[in-house]
């Protein structure tokens, strides 16, 4: 029999998907509705930091952040959804209802709330936590070396705070990533989400105002975290989960040849359903019987860099090769 399971987090996956953190992962349903296809473990959807101080400021303390008021008022209404009491039981009846690791999930900008807050979720029952740090450099004083340092004095603060493994998901906006990859770990990384899809901004040309860009991945946007994972792989000393422009199993195998512990999804169980785990699972184990793989681990990394016999191969040289035209 193949097996087709993963160690993420210090926890046995019973097949390399994980589910993304989204709005399919907010409900018992869709949680159930993932572990019956096949994940292999579920990132609830992220509860925002800026929620957290909703509801302190409803006991009487102040907000710090400076909010238009029409931002101020919806941050205030998150709580109606999915609020900070109500996300620790969602973990709690997760945990009752399904046999795969539960992944809570917080996006964030600050460490300010973290003490306690990441100690409630850690009694509630979470697997382990994987954090969202979703920050837009736009200050033109603030050097590329302050905005890592905000990243890492988060995961720093939360890793104190809370024993549970930690996963950090980021996006791919670094100068020197791989440094900073070795950097985030030290702080307490357990794992690296490569990459974060942020919100992508569009503009209206007849009302002239901003709107949101197309919010689902395409497969061709695997590329980046693909190069990243393979050059990462082996060297950065924790796991790599690749997200982004996963939806098939050819996304998922070449993720986890390049070197990824696990491949996260979300774009296309939005437009196929649950049921594409099943069937991506299903051509994974026939694509490993075909080459005669007998468990993932016979085949994870096989083409990192690290692992290469001409690691130049994923840098300069291709590239001379794509605009030459010389193969």
């Amino acid at each position: 029999m193949l097996d087709t399971s993963v160690q993420y987090l210090g926890h046995t996956l019973r097949t390399p998907i994980v589910i993304s953190s989204s709005g399919l992962t907010n409900t018992m349903s869709g949680i159930r509705q993932a572990a019956e296809a096949g994940a292999g473990a579920v990132v609830l959807k992220s509860l925002f930091e800026e929620q957290i101080e909703s509801t302190i400021e409803t006991d009487g303390q102040e907000m710090e952040l400076a909010m238009h008021p029409e931002a101020e008022q919806y941050i205030s209404q998150m709580g109606m959804h999915l609020g900070p009491q109500r996300y620790l039981e969602l973990i709690g009846e997760a945990k009752a209802a399904v046999d795969i690791p539960i992944i809570a999930s917080m996006n964030c900008v600050t460490s300010k709330w973290w003490g306690n807050y990441g100690k409630q979720i850690e009694a509630a029952g979470a697997d382990a936590v994987e954090l969202n740090i979703a920050i837009m450099p736009r200050d033109e004083s603030e050097p590329a070396e302050a905005v890592e340092k905000r990243y890492l004095r988060i995961v720093d603060r939360v890793r104190q705070q809370i024993d549970l493994p930690l996963a950090v998901k980021i996006g791919p906006y670094f100068t020197g990533l791989p440094k900073f990859a070795s950097e985030l770990r030290k702080a307490g990384a357990s794992a690296l989400v490569l990459f974060n899809r942020f919100y992508q901004m569009d503009i209206d040309i007849e009302d002239e105002s901003l709107a949101p860009g197309y919010q689902f991945s395409t497969p061709e946007e695997i590329y980046t975290s693909l190069r990243w994972v393979s050059i990462l792989s082996g060297d950065v000393g924790c796991d790599l989960s690749a997200s982004t422009g996963i939806h098939s199993a050819d996304g998922v195998i070449k993720q986890l040849l390049a070197g990824a512990t696990t491949v996260q999804m979300c774009s296309a169980l939005y437009r196929s359903g649950f049921e594409i785990i099943t069937r991506i699972r299903d051509d994974l184990t026939a694509w490993m019987e075909r080459k005669g793989y007998k468990s993932i681990s016979d085949f994870q990394g096989k083409l990192s860099q690290s692992a290469s016999d001409d690691p130049e191969s994923y840098e300069r040289l291709q590239y001379i090769k794509a605009l030459t035209g010389i193969s």
